[in-house]
Formats: C-alpha cells, sequence, structure tokens
C-alpha cells in the first residue's frame, strides 16, 4: 500500500463538509445576534423607554417627560415623548398647549428679557440635540428649580424639580 497506514488516508470531500459544518455554526450564532440587535434597536423608539431613559424622539412632541441635568430630574407635565398614557390623562384644555413662546416664558415670571442660559442638551435619537437652559446664571452650588427646553425653534417647555433638596 505506498508506505501510508490506512487510518491516514483522507477521504475527498471532507474538507469542504468541514468548511461548511463552520458555516452553519457562524448562521446559526449570528442570525439570532442580529435578531436580538435588531429587537434592542426597535425598543430605543418606544416611548416608555425613552422617558425613562431621558432622551427625545425624532418628530414633534418627542420630548421625554423626564430630563436629567446637573445630577438632578426635572419632570414636565406638558409631555412623554408621544406615549398614550400622558396623552390619554390630559383635559381638553390642556390639549392645545404643548410649548410656551418665548415672550411667554418672560410673562411667566413677571419681567421681560430673562436671559436664558444654555447649560446642557437634551440628546435626540437620530435629530438634533435640544439645547437646555437655565433663567440666568444659576450660581455655584446651587440647584435650578426650574430648566427650559426648546422643543424646535420659539417653542419652549419648562420642567420642575423632581424630588426634594
Amino acid at each position: 500500500m505506498s508506505g501510508q497506514e490506512p487510518g491516514s488516508v483522507t477521504r475527498r470531500g471532507e474538507g469542504r463538509s468541514a468548511r461548511r459544518r463552520g458555516r452553519r455554526r457562524a448562521v446559526m450564532v449570528s442570525v439570532p445576534l442580529l435578531v436580538l440587535f435588531g429587537a434592542l434597536g426597535g425598543a430605543a423608539f418606544i416611548p416608555k423607554v425613552a422617558n425613562r431613559v431621558g432622551y427625545a424622539l425624532p418628530g414633534e412632541k418627542g420630548l421625554p417627560y423626564r430630563v436629567h441635568y446637573n445630577d438632578r430630574d426635572y419632570r414636565s407635565d406638558v409631555t412623554c415623548a408621544g406615549a398614550r398614557w400622558c396623552e390619554d390623562d390630559r383635559t381638553p384644555g390642556q390639549a392645545g398647549q404643548y410649548c410656551t413662546s418665548r415672550a411667554g416664558l418672560d410673562g411667566g415670571r413677571g419681567n421681560s428679557g430673562t436671559e436664558l442660559v444654555k447649560v446642557d442638551d437634551v440628546f435626540t435619537l437620530f435629530g438634533p440635540a435640544h439645547p437646555v437652559y437655565t433663567a440666568g446664571v444659576v450660581p455655584r452650588g446651587q440647584t435650578a428649580t426650574t430648566i427650559v427646553v426648546e422643543a424646535s425653534a420659539g417653542c419652549f417647555l419648562t420642567y420642575a424639580l423632581m424630588g426634594g433638596p
């Protein structure tokens, strides 16, 4: 037998079947991972997730009800990233009041020309960030009780501090 042992002879095609098994294994691992990442990516567009984490969704009324700034949480009763629970709880009088103009912000404080100081941004999923402002400069070591978020040009939402001091 030409000097080879019978056990060391490789059959034709064994290399191809090993490659096929390797490809099959790679596909069997990749498909569940792609499904998992797709589900996680889709979950990012759910209003409940956006409200919990505190980022905005793209589109009109995409701001969350809770915004995090300076290690504190602020809440707005006007918006909730389009979540149904928020829209259903509104009275007919509240339904049309989404944002306040710049003049409305000044009138609500009893003065005109209040300086808005940009302090942060609210991240928006696949969109431009929304600037966060305080009314004037907040001294170091103090906490702003309200912040203002610009929803769109000339449209502002007020957020109030959640929790105690």
